[in-house]
């Protein structure tokens, strides 16, 4: 999948959410980061379809405000980074074997 296809796909997510959700509104896609007010993260490199893997997320989605899914975000994106950073030391070191 090419990453403007990503990035797309991540930007009708999100639209999607403020469509049915009004509290998001303050959630804005601008290139491959998510707005929230004065801050951003660099949302390139995740599929935000993930982020619905969560059912109780995925249940209240019509209901979270848009600091909270921010924040959820956040920490996913996050999380994914620190994933990245450790299968690059196991392969590090799976090569000096």
């Amino acid at each position: 999948m090419s990453s403007t296809t990503n990035i797309e796909i991540n930007a009708a997510y999100v639209a999607s959410w403020k469509e049915n959700n009004p509290k998001l509104a303050l959630l804005n896609i601008d290139g491959n980061y998510l707005t929230y007010q004065n801050q951003k993260i660099n949302i390139g490199e995740i599929y935000m379809q993930d982020i619905l893997l969560n059912p109780v997320l995925f249940q209240n989605m019509n209901q979270i405000d848009a600091k909270d899914l921010f924040e959820v975000i956040r920490l996913h994106v996050e999380a994914m980074e620190i994933k990245e950073k450790e299968l690059e030391i196991k392969t590090r070191r799976l090569q000096n074997i």
